[in-house]
């Protein structure tokens, strides 16, 4: 894979603290697209929404994208964060939210985060109106994301990092969904009259039902140096499984996830960077209780790191309590977190 991310997950700003090899190999790519920490307001394209929701049978026309590959195998591993976090989500109108967090520490400096979301009257389906503007600042970064659909099948997105009076970062992409493809192009400070920066071109195409093929071109450019890289991909599914493999220049990654039930999930991972020459292994599982009221997720990998995440919810008030925590046998190290969310 590129390391170049062009799918932007809503989540709280927790940042996690488990060993991974992607993460020292991706150290001198641009900075990710940042997280926008509003998800009550983004509504999530029909066509993920489906491959998320329903029944891997129902979905097999469209194959996803070749980047959001291993998402649900991800989803089910738990992301543990340090410290405190509080974060108070306040909606101004039916149309636009604004949210104050704040994370306390003391492995890394406190920080304060005000962000606001936008959505707009553009109907493009029953859960998809645009567009949606996200906007972020936190200790001198000002973060913009716009995304806007033009029709079902075409979507355009865009995210500008500015700090110190100067863009630090630029990305945008487009992407086609076809009833049984899909195509995205994404360019990271990118420039076609200087050539510079990263592009990226995925494809996934169905084959059958069951299967589906894909490739990856990174293409980056820049300070007199050309390099390039391809990687293949494709996942296998059933009605309650999901097998998923990449492969390229940059390593190997494999995934498995299995549904046991509509409460209980898991999923196994496998990477392996070829830049530092290390790989992980890693097994986590999801169980929903209370009606989806509470959530846990829990993990370890042969990194010997042990990771839970509980998210209790509150049916009769607008609260969510987050606990955290990470121990690592080999370097007897412990990491623990808490967390309020209001609104």
């Amino acid at each position: 894979s590129s390391g170049i991310n062009a799918e932007w997950p809503l989540r709280p700003g927790f940042e996690g603290m488990g060993n991974s090899a992607s993460a020292k190999a991706n150290q001198d790519l641009p900075p990710e697209p940042f997280d926008s920490s509003i998800p009550e307001l983004k509504p999530e394209n029909q066509s993920l929404d489906d491959i998320e929701n329903a029944p891997l049978k129902d979905i097999s026309f469209y194959p996803g994208t070749f980047e959001e590959l291993p998402r649900k195998t991800k989803d089910v591993i738990a992301t543990p964060f340090e410290g405190c976090m509080f974060q108070w989500n306040k909606m101004i109108s039916s149309r636009f939210q604004a949210s104050h967090t704040i994370n306390l520490s003391s492995f890394k400096p406190s920080s304060y985060k005000f962000g606001t979301t936008y959505v707009g009257e553009n109907k493009i389906g029953p859960h998809e109106q645009y567009p949606i503007l996200i906007g972020e600042y936190s200790s001198g970064l000002v973060q913009f994301q716009a995304i806007h659909s033009f029709s079902k099948a075409v979507q355009a997105k865009a995210v500008i990092h500015a700090s110190n009076k100067s863009w630090s970062m630029y990305q945008g992409d487009v992407s086609y969904k076809g009833n049984d493809f899909s195509v995205q192009l994404t360019g990271v400070n990118a420039s076609i009259i200087n050539p510079q920066g990263i592009w990226v071109a995925h494809y996934m195409q169905s084959i059958t039902k069951n299967l589906a093929l894909g490739a990856e071109l990174m293409f980056q450019h820049g300070q007199g140096a050309k390099n390039a890289a391809l990687s293949l991909g494709g996942k296998y599914h059933g009605d309650n499984f999901e097998l998923t493999a990449k492969t390229g220049n940059q390593g190997t990654h494999l995934c498995y996830y299995h549904k046991g039930n509509d409460k209980v999930s898991c999923g196994v991972e496998f990477e392996y960077v070829d830049q530092i020459g290390e790989c992980v292994t890693s097994f986590g599982y999801k169980i929903d209780l209370n009606n989806g009221l509470s959530q846990f997720k829990g993990s370890f990998d042969s990194a010997w790191s042990v990771t839970g995440v509980l998210e209790k919810r509150f049916e009769a008030f607008p609260f969510c309590f987050t606990l955290s925590g990470l121990v690592n046998h080999k370097k007897n190290q412990a990491k623990f977190g808490i967390g309020f969310t209001i609104g």
